[in-house]
């Protein structure tokens, strides 16, 4: 199994998340993981109010910082 797919397991990310990509910075200290998750267009994402699938209207590429979830 290679990386992505482990990752991708370990995110728990399900269609229609896809992990395209990762980057691990060991310049930075501490390191910095890069995770690059997209979904193709078109996909339609459940409500998290009701449930209901809806098309998304925001596909701007964000950078999010979990730093605080690691030690």
């Amino acid at each position: 199994m290679e990386g992505t797919q482990i990752l991708t397991l370990g995110l728990g990310l399900e269609v229609p998340w896809i992990l395209k990509d990762q980057h691990l910075d060991t310049a930075v200290s501490p390191h910095r993981l890069y995770l690059y998750v997209e979904a193709e267009r078109g996909s339609l994402y459940p409500c998290p109010e009701c449930g209901k699938a809806c098309p998304a209207h925001d596909f701007a590429d964000k950078i999010l910082c979990l730093s605080g979830l690691v030690d």
